[in-house]
């Protein structure tokens, strides 16, 4: 079997390559899956050293999101069956790759996927999906009603964020930082209320959102990251970091209603005790975003399996969808992830 791993090297540089492992064999409740399709996602260094709580430099697995068909499966397994088609998602302490062409799973892990829906589809919007539910259900509570900020609405992530939020009678609002996103939001077969051009350059976040809401604020703020400092250094850093401007964290607070939510995936979010003030006052509340927290803990995987199906049964009616900005072979992962950050709009997937 051959498989991708991620090698953390000490000038901080993600460094890839292709080891070539024998084909694993399933324990107790296990099935080993032939891969079809996996989505591609950066790889977070912090959070994997705290999960596999080592500090030195170590290698990592790449791609969790997988749909394929089970070839192999324990007699303790009575979910699926072998020659079922499935899609699910790798635990981050997976041995495992994604980007293999077998993998190991637990058969909580994965749902049985409809034949009519592909397995570059399923594979796409699996984890961006589980993501979004995750923030706005059991998080943000989402209900008929609600105004919602989505920072970078256009990414997988946000622009899935905004077809369940809008299923579930929420007013959209969101940030866009190019034409290219614009237009991609705007080709979409619904509107959002607002969608704000930001820069690096300008700060309208904040006057936007209160002119939307007409001074009100929004109740959930789901953000794609956040500036911890203001000072003109940090900007121009985190604009050559991540080629698009991320909001400070004063913005994002500034934008919330009372009793709103901020749901950040912000790691090591440090808020300072004027940010904190600001949030008392507000009587809001701050949630931090890992949906990778379903598959480290088995103590709600009925819960899970729900979440998995709703999943799978929106993207199979078609009434959630995910754009696919790119299909690459195996081999082309290793250059591909070393500039995930530049697809800003859609999902990148490998397909074998």
């Amino acid at each position: 079997m051959k498989t991708i791993k991620s090698k953390w090297e000490q000038d901080e540089d993600i460094k890839h390559f292709i080891e070539v492992v024998d084909v694993p064999v399933p324990q107790k409740n296990e099935v080993v899956v032939q891969v079809k399709a996996c989505g591609l996602s950066a790889i977070n260094k912090k959070i994997l050293t705290e999960v596999f709580q080592k500090s030195s430099c170590d290698n990592f697995i790449v791609g969790w999101e997988v749909a394929g068909i089970v070839t192999k499966a324990d007699d303790s397994v009575s979910h699926v069956s072998v020659g079922d088609e499935v899609v699910g998602i790798l635990p981050v302490d997976s041995p495992f790759s994604g980007c293999a062409e077998y993998s190991l799973f637990h058969e909580f892990d994965v749902v049985k996927k409809p034949e009519t829906l592909s397995f570059e589809e399923a594979a796409a919007g699996i984890g961006e999906l589980v993501k979004a539910y995750t923030a706005l259900f059991y998080q943000g509570h989402v209900c008929s009603g609600d105004t919602i900020l989505v920072l970078d609405g256009a990414t997988a992530f946000g622009s899935i964020a905004i077809q369940l939020a809008r299923m579930w009678g929420a007013k959209i609002i969101t940030t866009v930082s190019s034409k290219e996103e614009k237009n991609y939001l705007e080709s979409l077969p619904f509107s959002v209320a607002q969608i704000i051009e930001v820069s690096v350059k300008n700060n309208i976040l904040v006057s936007s959102v209160m002119e939307e809401t007409g001074g009100v604020g929004v109740d959930v703020v789901l953000d794609n990251g956040a500036r911890q400092f203001s000072t003109e250094e940090d900007i121009i850093l985190m604009s050559e970091k991540y080629k698009f401007p991320v909001p400070h964290k004063h913005d994002i607070i500034s934008c919330l209603a009372v009793s709103g939510k901020w749901i950040t995936s912000q790691f090591g979010l440090q808020l300072d005790p004027p940010d904190s003030q600001q949030l008392f006052l507000r009587g809001a509340s701050l949630c931090f975003l890992f949906d990778q927290v379903w598959t480290l803990s088995y103590a709600q995987q009925g819960r899970y399996q729900h979440v998995l199906h709703d999943a799978v049964d929106k993207l199979h009616g078609g009434l959630v969808k995910v754009k696919i900005a790119k299909t690459v072979s195996m081999d082309e992962v290793v250059e591909v992830m070393k500039n995930l950050d530049n697809f800003r709009v859609g999902k990148v997937i490998m397909k074998i």
